[in-house]
This record gives C-alpha cells, structure tokens and sequence, in this order.
C-alpha cells in the first residue's frame, strides 16, 4: 500500500526533530557531566533525576527553539530547561529535559538522552485530576498541564524507544496545551497573496489504555485569514478574495497526519461568492536544506465580465507556502515567504451575435495546453496547442493542431465525395510517441484531436493525449496536412491527418478516424466509428497500422474490438495480421499492444446479458481463430450461466493443428449453483491425432467428473525421397542472379558507359572493388533438419573458402538474410514453434575481396619545376605643388594618385600560397580497367610502368591537361 501524505509528513517531523534534539544533547555531553541534581525537585517523583538549569542555549539551533518554551517564576510554575539523568545514580546515562514544575509534586519532564535507543520520552509525575500547571510564557502564549497519574508515567512521544511503565494504571492520563490568543504574524508581501494567522492551540496527549500507551497531537488554526491576489482579474471585475483560515491537523501513530481528518492532507474551505472555496494542500517535497510542508491554497475564480459577453474561469488561482520540517535556522518563514501558485488553467466563454468561442488552458508537468473553438456561421474551427518553455538545457516547443470544417454539404468534389473540413499540424521541437500514440487509438481518445465538434468539451481528454501522443524533442519535426472527407451526404466520413517527422529518424504517420452511418447518418442502423493511426518507418523498414472500433453499434448492438497489422523487416522481421487479438498459447512478437477482442453485445433486456466475441489471426507460420458466446439471465441472483468457446491454431509448415472447445451451463439460486455441467475436448494433430477431455456434472453437494485420452496415427513418412540439400545450394550458387560485382575506382580514374554495364552485369570485375555472392535458399553456418519444410536428414553447410581465380585467394566476410526458420530447423514441440521468431538472420553468402596486390619497389625520381611571379605594374607616384593645383583636372590626379585603395600607398598583407602536387590523371579504355594496376599513390613512373604494356596509354600530370 502507498504511504500516504500524511504519513510521511509525520515520518518526516519525528525523524528530524528527534535526530536534532539527539545531536544537541550529544553536544552537551561535557556540560552536563558537570551538573548536579537541582534540591528544587527534592520533594517530587524526579528527585535525584532533574539537574541543574541549563541557561545558555543559544548556541545550539533546536534548543534555541525549545528555549522559546521557557517561563515562569521560579518560586512557582514554570517552564525550564535542565540537565537529566534516567536514575538518581551518579554513573546513570546524561540528558537533557525540558521540564514543567508545578510549584508542587506535580512535575512534567520531556526528556533526551543520547544514546540507543534513540527516544524523545514524557514523563509525568504526582498529577492528581484538574490542571496541574499554568505558565504564562514571553512569547505571549500559555502552557497549561492536566491530568492523573498514580504513578509516574513515560511513554515515547518520538522514535521507538518507549520506557516501560509497570506502575502506571489504566486511565492514567496527561495533556499539554499550547495557546496563543490572536491575531498572529502575517506572511506574504503588501498587496499581494498573504496568509494571517489567528488564534493558535496545540495539544499532546498520553494515556494509559486496555491496549497500551495512546499518543496523538492535535493542532486547531482558529479566525486567520487568506488573501489572494487575482492579479490582472483585478482590472477586469472588481473581487473580494478573503477567506477564512480555521484548519485542524492531527497527528498519532499508525494513522499518520491528517488534516480535517483526511489523510491526504487535503480541505476544502468556504469562501466568497466569486470564489465559493479555498482549496488547502499539504504535501512534502525535497529541498537543498531538507525536507519542506509545501501548503498550497488555491481557489477558481468564476465570473461574468462586465459589459461585456465574456465568461470567465480561473483555476488554480492561490498561494504557496513552505515550512522547513528541520529544526534550525529558518524554521520560522520570514513574512515575505508567501508566493504566488500559478494558475493551472483558464476558461474563456465570449457569445455575440456573429461569433461565439470558448477555449481552455491547462498545465500539464511541464507543458502548457490548451483547445479553441470558434465559430463564425456557417464555418467553425478549432485548435490544440502544447507549448513547453526552453528550462534547464531543453529548448522551447510547440505543436499546434488547427482545422476548420464548412457546413454540409461540404465542397463538392465529385463522385458524391465532398470536402468537409482542412487543417494542418506542426509541431516544432516535438516528435511522435509510437506506444502512447497506439495506447491513444485504443482507448479512443486520439480520436478527439481531429475536427472535434466540441474542442473544449473534449479539450479535457484531448489536452491529456497532447503531451504524451507529441513529447517534446530537441531538433524533432512534426508537420502534415489533416482533412475531412464525406460521402453520400455523411454516410461515410473520414478524418485523416498525415504527419512526417523529420529527427534522428524519418518516419511517416498517418492518423484518422471513419465513420460509416447505415441507412441515415441522422438515425444509423448500422454506425461503425473507427480510430486508426498507421506508421511507417523506412530506417527499420516497418509498417503498422492500428485501428480501433468505440462508439460503433449494429442494430443498437454495441460494437468494439482492435484490428492491428505489421510487418516488419532488418534485424527481427516480423508479418502479423489479426483482429481482436490471438491464440491464448501465441507467444506475441514485440512491437504488438494488447489487442481488444471483437465483441458484439446482443443484450435483449437488462436482466439477460448475452455477449459473443471473436478473433482470427494471421502470422508468417500460423492461423489463428477462435470465438466465445456467454449467457447470463439472472434475478436477484437466481437463473441461469453459460458459456461456449473455441480456440484453434494450425501451423502451415509443417502443417499441425491445435484446437479446444469448452462449454458450460450452470442453474444458480441467490448467488450458489445448484446443477451445472462442463464439458473440455482439447484436439491436436495430424500424425499423430490426440483428443483430450473432460466432462463433469455438478449437482448442489456433490460433483461427478470423467476424464479421457485417446491417441491415434503415427508420424507420417515421408511420401518422397528427401531433397538433396547440396545440390540445392550448388544450384542456387550457380545462378548468375546471385553474383554481384561492387567497384570502388581510384580518384581520377573515369569509366565509360559500356565499362559501368559490363561491372552491373558482373561480367567484369573491378580490381579495386569486390565480389558478393549470396542466395536463400540454404541457410549456412546452422545445422539443418529441413528443406523448403520437407524432412532432410540433419547437416550443415558452410562457406570455407573462395578464389578470384586459380592461385589467387580471396578474403570472406559473411553476408545475412532473413529466412523463416520454420522451412529449415528440425520439427519442435507446438510451444516452442511459437516462441520461435518468423524470421531469423542467418548466413546466405560471402564478400569475396581480392588480397592486396604487390607491385615492383619503388624508384626515386627527381622533379624540377620554374616558378614565376606575376604582379600588376604599380602606379607612377604623382609629385605636384601647391601651386600646380590649379584646376579640376590636376586636383583629379592628386586624388587618384593619393587614393586610400591604391597598392602603393596601403599594400595589402603577404598572402602565403601553398603547392599541393595534383593527383595525376589517366585516360584508359574500356577493357584496360581489367589488367592495369593503378592506384591513386603512385608516382608518375610507377604509373609509367604500369602502363608500360599498353601502347594507346600515357601517363600525365593533371596540370598537363586543360579541360575544355
């Protein structure tokens, strides 16, 4: 079972306070060696057990707080903390006790002494009825003990550890109160969100019981207040948002914490009349200095605006609060401590005479969603749109899903189809969750993200699906085009958008729903209504398709079921193809969801229930069906149940078949059976057949039952002679089909037309490429039992060697593909056959790849070249006095002289010019590409040199050759 809220509130306080208060008392250790017994209590039960006073406690944060607890006078009650001891011996265990003195023999001692077991113990002594004790404490608050003990009484109010009270009688009894008049301290900020508190009371209480020792805490908020601001509400409708604050929270072992007696720590307080409830949570969450009371108080606001045709709905609208849990700095929140809670949604409601619309924003985790509805006679639209703000490294995302729909008939497009409606979606930074997109179609709720005829109504479910169905994805694009097509005026319509997400993935998606309406769409005999999502995934390659009957009926008979194909190829091939589910024994392939069957609902009355379901199935080696009829006709639990069903599967090769039948009927009389009977025939077979079954009556008191199990055949022989799996092999590796030639030429080397068919035909082979030979039809490197699903005797075959030619071996690497396993492995048990995957890769052939070529050792060879550098003449300088400017035409020259873009005058930097030696380049024929070794590293001589034989060939460098 799930802790509950209050539960770990109540974990979390006693496990903090009592590991602080253990911690301050062990820190005091030296201290408290030095103590003595205080004469004070000598007359009381604790005499020898109560130390000296301990006054300076501001070094130790708890006890700064307990010290807040200190008052009184000395002569008479009061509060104090003093040095404690467990026995009046000397060597007995040291701590620390916070102890209330009567001013009589009346004495309450709240007590911490380091150790194990680790306890925060109350101990009280010489109580006789009636109060006990009134001390009047600085803080303005009053602490007040009462009850009975006829001996002393200790229980553990924190940790586990509780002290044995043999003397104490049941009924024994004590309670401290804590009150505070108010008003109290007021948290939050001027003119915002506050939180005032009024009167405080506080209670503990232990008493004796039949059962043992009873511990609880009560807390009572009495005549505090609750300001929320509304924010920009405020300019649009004047609010009062002033609650009441009177909560009570209770705290006791094996119960938790409650508030206003509800365990999730969750009440609901009245309010005004535009807020008609206050909304109070307390809930703990992790903080970087220990756990936190998160208070949350929210309310909705509901209003008309004014002057104005416009409803308006604001959710979430509140405050927060956080409470440390750890004793310490901080344990009181300062006054500006109050925060503002964020809206978690909005209504908006506007209705004129032309236009009317309603939309909803919700927040959903991280996501802002939201649904519009517009609606301008005779046209509508509607939008969806998710928003996800860039936080912590994720960038911002959208998706928004518009379309808008034209009054029937539609356009007219011929042939009785019509266009509805058109929209589109786009999503940015989003990508497609296949399984919630599949969960959503199956469930029928991602029928409501297409042309919706309430967007808001259905905006709900609708703004659920949104952020599961498109999660956010850095770099990921959703994009389609969504339409909505009719025919025969309504009597068939389809919705369908195709969406194309561009990512780390390429993927097609296709998602829709129809609806077929028989005779008359207005009032249907037959209504088929049907969600469907398609994907296609070139990269696996796969395709799915989904599609999912809700809301369908025949001849007021409800409809439902799933239809579900895929196929699927590369590493885990697959071929499934079923509608309402499988075989109870079919092991089902991954990627495949849970299937609903095909169900039909044939009811007459309320008290005759009569349901029949249905399915078949087809995979790449089995045929699936089976169907159920169930009758139950029962008044106030007496009629009648029964049932019929049948299961079959056949596996098509080899072929085998496994069939069940059942059926049952039982009498029943206020909610017992009185007659029943049963009957199980479990068939398999052929060679060899095997009927099992079981048949029992049951009548009232007793059951007769009578088992059988016959088997007949033998496992048929072969009628012809078994293939010869060799000669298959050798076969399928002798087709010229199976041979292909892959080149991989030299930069610089071009092949001709003629040269490139030669190499697709594998008439040729490339010297730098290599040779792939692969078939299907033996399977290599695995033992055999089959062939083409006929019997063969058990053999392997494997690829052990190749050569190009004679004297030249060739390197191997395997090559894969897919073959049903089915056609080759040796006949297993009906389980196992259904555990076995349709395909599996297995070895088909080999790369054959030439050894690298040896040529003759190379030779050095000298190179020499010129080098010349080109530059532009640089301009004349132009000298000229003053005196000499004395027209247009000279200031001309002094200007252009003095340009500031002329070399001269501003050179330009020395660039650094870098000689790559170019790649040289061949001109070959043809056929010369079968013998001449060149290779893109070798040297004009060796190139020479290969080329020696071919007289129509020469070598040159490529700078050598102008391209025209």
């Amino acid at each position: 079972m799930a802790q509950s809220a209050g539960d770990r509130l109540l974990e979390l306080l006693a496990r903090e306070w009592l590991s602080a208060l253990h911690d301050a008392a062990a820190r005091l250790t030296d201290r408290l060696a030095t103590l003595g017994p205080d004469p004070a209590f000598d007359g009381t039960p604790f005499a020898g057990r109560v130390l000296a006073r301990v006054d300076d406690l501001g070094g130790v944060p708890v006890l700064a707080l307990v010290a807040t607890l200190v008052g009184g006078t000395p002569s008479g009650p009061h509060v104090a903390v003093h040095g404690w001891r467990d026995a009046p011996a000397p060597d007995s265990p040291r701590g620390l006790a916070l102890v209330v003195a009567s001013g009589g023999p009346a004495v309450l001692a709240v007590t911490v002494v380091p150790g194990e077991p680790r306890a925060v113990v109350l101990r009280a002594g010489g109580l006789t009825g009636g109060t006990a004790a009134v001390v009047g404490l600085p803080s303005g608050a009053t602490l007040q003990v009462s009850g009975t003990t006829s001996a002393e009484l200790a229980a553990a109010v924190l940790g586990d550890g509780a002290p044995p009270t043999p003397a104490a009688a049941v009924g024994d009894r004590v309670e401290i109160t804590l009150e505070r008049a108010g008003p109290g301290p007021v948290w939050g900020l001027p003119g915002g969100p506050s939180v005032r508190l009024g009167a405080v009371s506080a209670q503990v209480t232990v008493a004796v019981t039949a059962d043992g020792v009873a511990r609880s805490a009560d807390l009572a908020l009495e005549g505090g207040e609750v300001l929320l601001a509304p924010g920009f509400l405020a300019a649009l409708v004047p609010m009062d948002l002033t609650f009441p604050l009177d909560l009570d929270l209770r705290a006791a072992p094996g119960t938790g914490a409650t508030l206003g007696g509800s365990p999730s720590l969750s009440a609901r307080l009245p309010g005004p009349g535009a807020a008609p409830w206050l909304d109070v949570v307390v809930d703990v969450v992790d903080a970087a200095d220990g756990p936190r009371a998160q208070v949350t108080l929210t309310t909705a606001v509901d209003v008309d605006l004014p002057a104005v045709p416009v409803h308006l709905r604001a959710e979430g609208l509140g405050l927060a609060l956080a409470l440390p849990l750890r004793p310490g700095p901080g344990f009181t929140p300062a006054p500006d401590a109050v925060r503002g809670a964020e809206p978690t949604g909005a209504e908006v409601a506007v209705s004129v005479p032309v236009v009317s619309g309603a939309g909803v924003l919700r927040r959903r985790g991280a996501d802002l969603v939201g649904a519009l509805a517009v609606e301008i006679p005779p046209m509508s639209a509607s939008a969806f749109a998710a928003l996800t703000p860039a936080a912590d490294g994720r960038p911002l995302s959208l998706l928004v899903i518009m379309g808008a729909t034209f009054p029937p008939p539609g356009v007219q497009i011929g042939f009785g189809f019509a266009v509805m409606g058109l929209g589109g979606v786009i999503g940015i930074n989003r990508r497609i969750d296949r399984d919630a997109l599949l969960r959503a179609v199956a469930d029928g709720s991602a029928a409501g993200l297409l042309f919706p005829a309430d967007p808001v109504g259905a905006g709900e479910r609708a703004l659920e699906v949104l952020p599961a169905v498109f999660p956010a994805s850095r770099g990921s694009v959703v994009a389609g085009p969504m339409f909505r097509l009719g025919w025969g005026g309504q009597v068939v319509t389809l919705s369908v958008a195709v969406l194309v997400e561009s990512g780390v993935d390429d993927r097609l998606t296709i998602l829709g729903t129809i609806v077929v309406a028989l005779p008359d769409p207005a009032a249907p005999i037959v209504l088929i209504r049907a969600t469907f999502a398609g994907l296609i995934e070139p990269t696996v390659p796969s395709v799915t398709f989904l599609a999912s009957l809700e809301g369908s009926h025949i001849v007021g008979a409800p409809l439902t079921g799933d239809i579900f194909l895929l196929t699927r190829g590369g590493p885990d091939p697959e071929l499934v193809l079923s509608a309402g589910g499988f075989h109870p024994a079919f092991r089902v392939p991954a990627g495949v969801p849970v299937l609903r069957r095909l169900s039909l609902d044939l009811s007459p009355v309320p008290w005759i229930e009569l349901r029949c379901e249905a399915y078949v199935a087809v995979t790449s080696t089995t045929l699936q069906l089976g169907a159920r009829l169930e009758l139950v006709a029962e008044v106030a639990g007496c009629g009648l149940r029964g049932w019929l069903a049948f299961d079959a599967l056949l596996q098509l090769d080899p072929f085998r078949f496994v069939a069940d039948v059942s059926g049952g009927l039982a009498l029943r009389a206020f909610g017992r059976k009185l007659l029943g009977v049963q009957l199980a025939l479990h068939l398999e077979g052929p060679a060899p057949y095997l009927a099992r079954g079981r048949g029992s009556i049951d009548i009232f008191l007793f059951e007769v039952s009578l088992d059988f199990e016959v088997g007949w055949g033998r496992p048929a022989a072969p009628l012809t002679p078994a293939p010869d799996v060799g000669a298959a092999l050798r076969a399928a590796l002798a087709d010229p089909a199976a041979w292909r030639s892959r080149g991989d030429p030299p930069r610089g080397v071009v092949l001709t037309d003629a040269a490139r068919e030669a190499l697709g035909a594998a008439s040729v082979v490339d010297p730098y490429g290599s040779v792939t030979v692969q078939q299907t039809r033996v399977p290599l490197g695995v033992e055999i039992g089959r062939l083409d699903g006929r019997p063969v005797p058990t053999q392997r075959w494997d690829l052990v060697g190749a050569r190009l030619r004679d004297g030249e071996p060739a390197r191997t690497s395997p090559l894969r593909a897919d073959f049903p396993p089915a056609h080759f492995l040796a006949p297993a048990s009906d389980d196992e056959a259904l555990a076995t995957p349709a395909f599996l890769p297995l070895v088909s052939g080999a790369t054959l790849t030439p050894e690298p070529a040896t040529g003759a050792p190379l030779r050095p060879v000298d190179l020499s070249w010129e080098e010349r550098v080109i530059v532009q003449d640089l301009p004349v300088p132009v000298r000229a006095g003053l005196g000499d400017v004395t027209g247009l035409d000279a200031l001309s020259a002094v200007l252009v002289a003095t340009s500031v873009d002329d070399g001269v005058w501003w050179p330009e930097p020395e660039v650094v010019v870098e000689v790559v030696p170019a790649p040289p380049a061949v001109a070959v024929s043809t056929w010369s590409m079968a013998t001449a070794d060149v290779r893109p590293e070798q040297t004009v001589l060796e190139m020479e040199q290969a080329l020696g034989g071919f007289g129509d060939l020469v070598a040159v460098e490529a700078w050598e050759v102008a391209v025209r």
